[in-house]
C-alpha cells in the first residue's frame, strides 16, 4: 500500500516500463559518499527494471561540490521542485530510499509535492512504499548475509550481534528497527552469543526512551559482562556522516576500543548496495505498474 497518492486527471497506468520515470530519493547529504552511492544504486536499478531512475536527495545534495561527484552536480527535490524542469512536468513518481516511515517521507515530501501539483492543472504525483514491509524478511536477510560474509565460519566464543540505527523521535520508525532486529536474531541465532538493538543518539526525555540503549552505553555494559567481540550491523543504507568510514559510528567505536583493550568491534558495511536491496526496489516499481 502506498503511503501517499495525489493524482490529477492524467493516468500513466498504460505506459510501458520503458516510459516510466522514477525519482529514487534518500534524505540527502552534504557529503559525496551518500550521493555517489545513491547514483550507483539508481544505475543498477534502471538496468534491471528498464525504467529511468533518477537519484536525488530530499535536501542538501545539490550543495555538494561537483568536483567531489565526478564533475556531475548533485540534485535534491528541494531545489528540483523550484526548477523550470519541474515546472514543465505533469507527473512525478517517487521511490523512497528509506527504511521506514520517516517524517521526511510522510510529511515533507508529500507536502511539497502537493504544492507543486496544485500550481498547474493536470499534474499528478505518487510516493511509493518505503523499504520495510512486516511480512518481508529481506532487510534482515541482507544484514545476516553481511554478517556471514565477514565471519563465514562459526567463532568461539561467538560474538555479540548489535543492530544500530540513528535513533528517532517516532515510535513507528523505531518499530521497524525492532521488527527487523527480531528477524535478524532468528536468522543468526546459531552463530552469535547474544543480540541487542540500540541507537546512535536520541532526544532527551522519557517519551523517547523507546530508542534505548545508546550504543556507547550498550558497549560499556557488554564489556562489563565479559563480552570481547561485537558485530555491529548498521541499519543504514549508505555511508556518509553517520555510517561512513570516518563517520559518527566509526568514531564511537574507535573511541571505545581505545579505552577498552581487548574489546573488538567489527562494523559491517551499509545495506544499500546489496542485491536483495535492488530486488526490493524493483518490486516497488513492478507493483506500481
Amino acid at each position: 500500500m502506498r503511503i501517499f497518492l495525489r493524482a490529477g486527471s492524467a493516468s500513466s497506468m498504460g505506459k510501458s516500463l520503458k516510459e516510466r520515470k522514477y525519482f529514487l530519493v534518500d534524505n540527502g547529504s552534504l557529503g559525496p559518499e551518500a550521493v555517489l552511492n545513491l547514483r550507483t544504486i539508481a544505475h543498477s536499478l534502471a538496468k534491471i527494471t528498464d525504467c529511468e531512475v533518477r537519484p536525488m536527495g530530499l535536501m542538501h545534495s545539490h550543495k555538494v561540490e561537483p568536483s567531489a561527484l565526478d564533475g556531475l552536480p548533485g540534485e535534491s527535490m528541494e531545489a528540483f521542485l523550484q526548477s523550470d524542469e519541474a515546472g514543465s512536468m505533469d507527473q512525478i513518481r517517487v521511490l523512497p530510499f528509506f527504511l521506514g516511515p520517516s517524517l521526511a517521507v510522510t510529511d515533507w515530501l508529500p507536502r511539497n509535492l502537493e504544492k507543486w501539483r496544485s500550481e498547474k492543472k493536470g499534474r499528478s504525483f505518487a510516493v511509493l512504499d518505503f523499504l520495510f514491509a512486516p511480512e518481508d524478511d529481506r532487510l534482515a536477510r541482507i544484514l545476516a548475509d553481511l554478517c556471514l560474509k565477514r565471519f563465514p565460519s562459526a567463532e568461539t566464543p561467538p560474538p555479540h550481534l548489535i543492530l544500530v540505527d540513528h535513533g528517532t523521535p517516532l515510535p513507528e520508525v523505531n518499530r521497524v528497527r525492532e521488527e527487523v532486529g527480531q528477524q535478524l536474531e532468528a536468522l543468526m541465532s546459531k552463530r552469535i552469543g547474544g543480540f541487542s538493538t540500540c541507537c546512535m543518539e536520541r532526544r532527551p526525555g522519557k517519551e523517547y526512551d523507546f530508542n534505548d540503549p545508546l550504543l556507547e552505553n550498550l558497549l560499556r555494559s557488554l564489556r562489563e559482562d565479559g563480552v570481547r567481540r561485537v558485530l555491529l550491523a548498521q541499519f543504514f543504507l549508505s555511508p556518509g556522516r553517520h555510517a561512513g568510514e570516518n563517520g559518527d559510528l566509526a568514531r564511537i567505536c574507535k573511541g571505545f576500543e581505545q579505552t577498552a583493550p581487548g574489546f573488538e568491534i567489527c562494523r559491517l558495511p551499509t545495506m544499500g548496495n546489496h542485491p536483495l536491496m535492488l530486488e526490493i526496489l524493483a518490486d516497488r516499481i513492478l507493483k506500481d505498474c
